[in-house]
């Protein structure tokens, strides 16, 4: 009897676990993420980042060589995507990123648009996305503590008005925010 019983406290315990591992599983929407970084949806609240956050202060290299800081925005309502050099989610984001932000504003100085790689690639990895992609506004370099320091992860979008708060913080994949940093945008025009 002690035997069926020990026997039966073990099955469940095992299937315990396993309903564990595959909801943890489940709760990740893509195993490439290197950083261990979850994505998970929050409230509308928290996207709209009614709190005004001032944005915290960065210096990052771009693909390009050049020096970028949140400095270089003074004036301007900045869209800063963070993306995982290898992240699919974040490949298939940019292209809709690059024609409905950065092309539908390039003729208004007052909006800048740039990709931070929070997953900490080397210059040929981050050029492999631009190629991938076809974006063409700057990719900045080694930003996970950027991203870090914005409580934020890659595949999410961040605007920050003109006077450099955080007036947008996106909580699901970046894909799923773009119409609604377009309205922010436009409101902090």
């Amino acid at each position: 009897m002690k035997t069926t019983i020990k026997n039966a406290l073990y099955l469940l315990k095992v299937f315990l676990l396993m309903g564990l591992i595959n909801t943890s599983l489940m709760s990740c929407s893509d195993s490439d993420d290197p950083t261990g970084d979850m994505q998970q949806e929050g409230d509308a609240d928290d996207m709209k980042g009614n709190n005004n956050d001032a944005a915290p202060d960065f210096s990052l290299t771009s693909l390009s060589g050049t020096t970028v800081s949140l400095q270089d925005f003074n004036d301007k309502v900045l869209v800063m995507f963070f993306l995982g050099n290898s992240c699919p989610s974040c490949k298939a984001a940019a292209p809709n990123i690059q024609t409905q932000i950065a092309d539908e504003y390039a003729s208004n100085s007052s909006v800048a648009v740039i990709g931070l790689d929070q997953w900490d690639g080397n210059e040929a990895s981050v050029q492999g996305f631009k190629n991938t992609t076809g974006v063409s506004f700057p990719l900045l370099l080694k930003a996970s503590k950027v991203a870090s320091d914005y409580s934020t992860t890659y595949d999410r979008l961040i605007v920050v008005n003109k006077e450099g708060k955080i007036v947008f913080k996106g909580t699901q994949g970046a894909s799923k925010d773009i119409k609604a940093a377009i309205a922010i945008i436009d409101d902090n025009l």
